[in-house]
C-alpha cells in the first residue's frame, strides 16, 4: 500500500497550533477585557458567556460533519475561530472594544472550536489509512499534544502578554487557527468510499449510541469522569491551595496533571500497543489511586503525586476512547457520535461542579474531597466489570497487526 508521509506531520502540526490556539484565547481574552474594561466580574462574565453555546456548537458540527465532509468542516472551523479572534483586534482599532464586543465575538469563536475539534478527531482513521500509522499510535501523539497544550499553551500564553501588546498577542493566536486551516487544508487525504447513513437525522449519533450497549458505557465512563474532574479542578484544588496560602502551588499540581497525561499518553503508544484492555485497565486503577492520594487533602506533594497518577489515566484513556469509537463507529455517522458525545460533555462539567456545591454546602472541603474518591472508586468499578466491554475494547486482530506494518 502506498503511503504518504507527509500527511501524519501536517495533521499532528493542525492539530498542535489549533490546541495552543484555544489553550493561548483562554488567558489572553480574559486580559484583553481587564485592560479595556478593569472590571474582573466582567471577565468571568464573558468566559461563562462564551462557554455556553459549547453543547449546542458540538451537536450541530457532528451533523455538519457527516453532512458536508470532516476536512472541510475542520477547515472551516478554523477559518471561523481565526476570524472570530481577528475580529478582536480589528474591532478595537476601528470602534474600541466593549463588553457586548467581547461577548458576540467570545461566542463567536466557541461556535468554531468544538466543531473544528470533533472535525480533526473523526480524521483520525483517514490519517492512519493514508499515512500508513496505525490509529494507536496517532492517538497518542494526539494525547500528548493535548498534555502539552495544558502545560505550555497558558505559560507560552503569559510571556507574550509580558512582552508585547496584549493586541500582538491576539494576532498570534489568530494565527494560529489560520495555521491549522491551511494544514489540514493542503494534507494529502485518500479518499475512501463512504457509505450512505441510513438515518440522516441530526439526531442519528444519540440513536446509535443509545442503541449500542458498548457504546453507552463508554458514554456513562466518559461522563463520569468528567463530572469527578471538574469539581477536583475548579473547586477542590484551588480552595485547597488558598487555605495554605500557596497559589504557586496550585500551578504546579496543574503542571504535574499535565506532565502525567503527556507521560501517559506515550507510554500508551510505546508500551501498550495492541494490548488496549491492559491499558484501560491501569488508567482506571490509576484513576482511583490518584482520588485516594489527593482525598486527605495533606498539604503539596500527596497531592501532586495524585495529580500526576490522574494525568497518566487520563492520558492512557484518551487515546482509547477515540481509537474505539473510530474503529466502531460507521464511517458516516462518525460525526455525529463524536459530535453527541462532545456535546454531552459540555454538560457534564457544570453539572459536576453543581452537585460539589451541593456537597460543600453542608460539608467541609475533605469531605468534598471523599466524595470524589468514592466517586472514582464506582466509575473504575464500572469500567472495569461492564459487561462485553473487555472485547469491544480489545483492537480487532488485523488492526493490531497493521500497527506494525512497515510503513512504505
Amino acid at each position: 500500500m502506498t503511503t504518504t508521509k507527509t500527511t501524519l506531520p501536517l495533521y499532528l502540526a493542525a492539530t498542535a497550533t489549533s490546541l495552543f490556539g484555544n489553550s493561548a484565547i483562554a488567558i489572553v481574552l480574559p486580559w484583553l477585557v481587564l485592560e479595556r474594561t478593569g472590571d474582573p466580574a466582567m471577565a468571568g462574565l464573558v468566559a461563562a458567556v462564551s462557554a455556553v453555546p459549547g453543547a449546542i456548537a458540538a451537536f450541530v458540527g457532528g451533523h455538519l460533519i457527516d453532512k458536508i465532509g470532516r476536512r472541510r468542516m475542520s477547515v472551516l472551523s478554523d477559518i471561523g475561530s481565526a476570524v472570530a479572534v481577528a475580529a478582536l483586534a480589528i474591532v478595537d482599532a476601528a470602534v474600541g472594544l466593549n463588553v457586548a464586543w467581547f461577548i458576540a465575538l467570545g461566542v463567536l469563536g466557541a461556535l468554531f472550536d468544538v466543531p473544528g475539534m470533533t472535525a480533526r478527531e473523526t480524521l483520525l482513521a483517514n490519517v492512519s489509512e493514508t499515512s500508513g500509522v496505525g490509529l494507536d499510535k496517532i492517538a497518542a501523539w494526539r494525547g500528548m499534544l493535548f498534555g502539552l497544550s495544558f502545560l505550555a499553551g497558558p505559560a507560552v500564553a503569559g510571556w507574550l502578554l509580558a512582552v508585547l501588546p496584549s493586541i500582538q498577542v491576539v494576532w498570534i493566536t489568530a494565527a494560529c487557527s489560520a495555521v491549522a486551516a491551511l494544514a489540514i487544508g493542503v494534507m494529502p487525504l485518500r479518499a475512501s468510499a463512504v457509505a450512505a447513513a441510513e438515518d440522516n437525522s441530526p439526531l442519528a449519533g444519540f440513536t446509535h449510541i443509545w442503541r449500542s450497549r458498548p457504546l453507552l458505557i463508554l458514554l456513562v465512563v466518559s461522563l463520569g469522569s468528567m463530572v469527578l474532574v471538574a469539581p477536583l479542578l475548579s473547586v477542590v484544588l484551588p480552595a485547597h491551595f488558598v487555605a495554605l496560602a500557596a497559589p504557586g502551588l496550585l500551578g504546579l499540581s496543574l503542571s504535574a496533571y499535565a506532565v502525567g497525561t503527556m507521560a501517559g499518553s506515550g507510554v500508551y503508544g510505546w508500551l501498550f500497543d495492541g494490548r488496549r484492555w491492559a491499558a484501560w485497565v491501569v488508567a482506571n486503577l490509576l484513576y482511583v489511586a490518584s482520588a485516594v492520594l489527593i482525598a486527605p487533602l495533606q498539604g503539596f506533594w500527596l497531592v501532586a503525586a495524585g495529580m500526576v497518577a490522574a494525568g497518566l489515566g487520563s492520558g492512557l484513556l484518551q487515546p482509547i476512547s477515540t481509537v474505539v469509537l473510530t474503529e466502531h463507529v460507521p464511517d458516516a455517522l462518525r460525526g455525529r457520535v463524536f459530535g453527541a458525545y462532545s456535546a454531552l460533555a459540555m454538560v457534564a462539567s457544570p453539572l459536576g461542579l453543581g452537585l460539589m456545591a451541593i456537597v460543600l454546602s453542608g460539608a467541609d472541603l475533605r469531605t468534598g474531597a471523599w466524595v470524589l474518591a468514592a466517586g472514582w472508586a464506582v466509575v473504575g468499578a464500572y469500567a472495569l466489570v461492564a459487561p462485553g466491554l473487555r472485547n469491544y475494547i480489545q483492537p480487532r486482530r488485523e488492526d493490531a497487526d497493521a500497527d506494525h506494518r512497515p510503513v512504505g
